[in-house]
């Protein structure tokens, strides 16, 4: 037997509401959860998680899409579970950094790589470099203040070279600028297979922004959507010259 938890129905009606589109009544058994659960807040989808004690045991169930379950397990349960296993929960947060190398960004934080709690590590990522602040405290309000402190010190050293945090992506920072700003997006791709378009639809909600691509494999294809062949002789197809042609 399912129930329909109304806090997360309001909120899946809310997300409908926003990006302008009638929710299908189907869509409300996402908010569906076995009577012996308490939901789990879903900050990248629709879907809840489920959280359930029986017999001494704990039984977790996420949604399947990776953003969302990456989430729900980093931000929702393991905080959960740390403070059942030790009394004190264990808190990370990360900032995305790009355009400064990992060397530079270590020099400029070094005051605060000292810290024991919390403690600061540099990484160096295909994204950028990310600075992990992790902090130890009774609970999750506590370590959170304890990350504010060091995290504002770090935004006041590196500015707007701090792009996004924890599970932000490159594609789902973009997105929301647009989506603030009312803008759309439509691309074109040459010899990717559509990865940039895969990129940006695997955000949640990209579909408010993003109109569509198109995806482009030989030179006749170039040509059909606007490129001249002159530029495509003299630059060759991969080129920045082309590029911009798209």
């Amino acid at each position: 037997e399912l129930r329909i938890d109304p806090l997360f129905e309001h909120e899946i009606q809310e997300r409908f509401t926003r990006r302008g589109i009638k929710m299908a009544p189907s869509n409300i058994k996402q908010a569906a959860i076995i009577p012996s659960a308490t939901a789990i807040h879903n900050a990248r989808g629709t879907a809840p998680g489920w959280w359930v004690e029986k017999g001494g045991h704990i039984l977790v169930a996420m949604p399947g899409p990776p953003g969302e379950m990456h989430h729900i397990w980093h931000t929702e349960v393991l905080p959960r579970l740390q403070q059942r296993a030790t009394g004190a929960i264990i808190f990370s947060k990360t900032l995305k950094i790009f355009g400064l190398p990992e060397g530079t960004v270590g020099e400029l934080v070094s005051p605060l790589l000292s810290s024991a709690n919390p403690t600061l590590g540099v990484y160096a990522k295909a994204d950028g470099i990310h600075l992990r602040f992790t902090a130890k405290a009774k609970n999750q309000k506590q370590a959170e203040k304890m990350i504010d402190q060091g995290e504002a010190r770090v935004r006041s050293i590196l500015g707007e070279s701090i792009w996004g945090t924890d599970n932000d992506t490159l594609a789902s920072v973009v997105g929301h600028i647009l989506a603030e700003k009312g803008l759309s997006l439509v691309v074109i791709e040459y010899c990717t297979g559509g990865l940039l378009t895969a990129t940006i639809t695997d955000t949640p909600d990209s579909s408010a922004y993003f109109k569509g691509g198109l995806i482009a494999c030989s030179s006749e294809a170039l040509i059909a959507y606007g490129v001249t062949a002159g530029l495509i002789d003299d630059c060759g197809a991969i080129s920045s010259e082309v590029a911009q042609a798209m």
